[in-house]
């Protein structure tokens, strides 16, 4: 797809990413960064060059691999000092990096044709290798469509047509934990909408500059989701919701209170979603294999389902054993939906002749 592709930056991220188009086989890479000590070093085999040799007129892709935090500078200066078109330089989280040994779960969307060698893909070089005719509403809006900035996993969209799919079209109300730069918010008010019913899209963020990111149809509430004062205010505010999603911190003891908090606020039938669940098994988010994880701890609501069958104190039936209605596991996703409240469950033996 690119003849070369340069990434600035052999800092933390710049190293990861270097890492993953070796491990790829994307054979056409070529790293710069602004550190004059770096330059003439070598990671992985491949040579640290000085920004003045690699930014020319043919160049087709610079890889921005910095923190977010120096995002900004970073591509000003390219801009500015070294002449790099904007077109040509991409964030690295705006990029996807693929090998063509490897197989990818996308869900129900699938590429046009197998990759011949490892690529790094922008998102509208993905989308031009994808079977269009395999996508669904949301997929649709993610690729194709005018929006915010949307991260997603790419199989997290067949999971949200199976489950969310029954409300297009139909009077909702959204609430998602983790507004970011709000296309996710877009997104739903996008899929739901239909010519008469009535949406209204929550977000519930700490950052205060996401205030602005309100539209028509899209309210943002500012506070913590750990904050259990704040999250019974929400309550108040919002009244019901049918679909609450979290996709917030993803820290253990966020999605814990979460879900604590904000399970009362799902409609009778509706769904409570929590997202990333792979920070379960992640230090950094408080996570370990069998530790207090959101993961270990939705588990327990399975038992809490099957609560009226149990014959020892130990298990005994509780609010979720009353609204709970099933729990469906995706890789990195939980989709807990609620049924009309319920103490028992009731079963006949009846034979027609």
């Amino acid at each position: 797809m690119h003849k070369e592709v340069i990434i600035f930056g052999i800092g933390k991220y710049g190293k990861q990413y270097v890492k993953r188009c070796v491990d790829c086989k994307v054979s056409h890479i070529r790293i710069t960064d602004s550190n004059k000590e770096l330059w003439g070093t070598e990671y992985m085999g491949i040579s640290v060059e000085r920004p003045e040799d690699v930014f020319t007129d043919r160049v087709e892709l610079v890889v921005v691999a910095v923190s977010d935090k120096y995002r900004k500078e970073i591509f000003n200066k390219l801009a500015e000092q070294y002449k790099v078109p904007s077109r040509n330089m991409k964030y690295y989280a705006e990029t996807i990096v693929l090998s063509k040994e490897e197989i990818y779960n996308m869900g129900n969307m699938s590429l046009d044709k197998e990759l011949e060698e490892g690529m790094v893909l922008t998102g509208e070089e993905l989308c031009c290798l994808l079977r269009k005719e395999t996508f669904n509403g949301l997929e649709h809006f993610f690729f194709e469509e005018k929006h915010r900035l949307l991260d997603k996993w790419l199989h997290y969209f067949e999971a949200y047509e199976r489950f969310f799919s029954k409300y297009k079209e139909k009077d909702v109300t959204i609430l998602e934990i983790g507004v970011f730069k709000g296309g996710s918010l877009q997104m739903w008010k996008h899929y739901f909408k239909g010519k008469n019913n009535k949406i209204k899209v929550y977000g519930i963020d700490i950052d205060e500059n996401c205030k602005a990111l309100e539209e028509e149809d899209i309210e943002i509430l500012i506070g913590s989701q750990d904050d259990r004062d704040f999250l019974q205010d929400v309550k108040k505010r919002v009244g019901k919701a049918d679909i609450v999603i979290d996709d917030g911190g993803h820290y253990m003891d966020q999605q814990i209170i979460t879900f604590e908090e904000l399970f009362d606020l799902v409609n009778e039938n509706g769904i409570y979603l929590c997202e990333d669940l792979h920070t379960s098994y992640m230090k950094e988010y408080g996570g370990a294999y069998k530790g207090n994880t959101f993961i270990e701890y939705s588990k327990n609501l399975v038992d809490d389902i099957h609560a009226q069958y149990s014959e020892t104190e130990e298990l005994s039936r509780n609010k979720y054993s009353a609204s709970i209605k099933s729990i469906t596991y995706y890789d990195s996703m939980v989709f807990i939906e609620k049924k009309k409240a319920a103490d028992k469950s009731i079963s006949i033996q009846i034979e027609n002749q």
